[in-house]
């Protein structure tokens, strides 16, 4: 007979069985695009994204994050708002501009979640808006809102 499990497993797996999985009504993944310039974020927020059944493919900046954008078909954008070379507010204001990309959903992430931070991403176009360190829950709210669901 085997013991029970840990009571740190046994949480992280109610955790699990109660997080949302979000697919496309076809039943088939959507697709995010995840722009951070820092590698553990990026591996934590693509750890994050599949956890509730989304396909990840990252970008390591703003620059990246639109050339992936233009030359695929993603169903959102999750931006880091402080990257170098061309930071997020830049990279959402030039995907706005581009075929087809107008629309696109564009949830920003960043560590300020000043008043006037959620403003200014709005201001670049940007659609919602989540806060480091990102909380699983919060982010398959704000997720749940730019991704029909069946």
């Amino acid at each position: 007979m085997s013991s029970p499990a840990p009571p740190e497993r046994r949480s992280a797996a109610l955790h699990a069985a109660s997080l949302p999985h979000l697919q496309r009504p076809d039943g088939q993944p959507w697709l995010a695009l995840l722009a951070d310039d820092n590698p553990i974020n990026r591996e934590v927020g693509s750890a994050l994204l599949e956890a509730l059944g989304l396909q990840v493919h990252t970008a390591k900046d703003g620059h990246e994050a639109v050339d992936m954008a233009s030359a695929a078909r993603y169903d959102l954008v999750l931006m880091d708002v402080q990257m170098p070379r061309l930071d997020g507010f830049a990279a959402t204001r030039h995907l706005r501009t581009l075929p087809g990309l107008g629309t696109l959903p564009v949830i920003a992430v960043t560590a300020n979640s000043s008043d006037q931070s959620r403003l200014d991403c709005m201001a670049a176009g940007m659609n919602d808006f989540v806060t480091k360190p990102i909380d699983i829950l919060s982010l398959a709210n704000a997720l749940r809102r730019w991704l029909p669901q069946v």
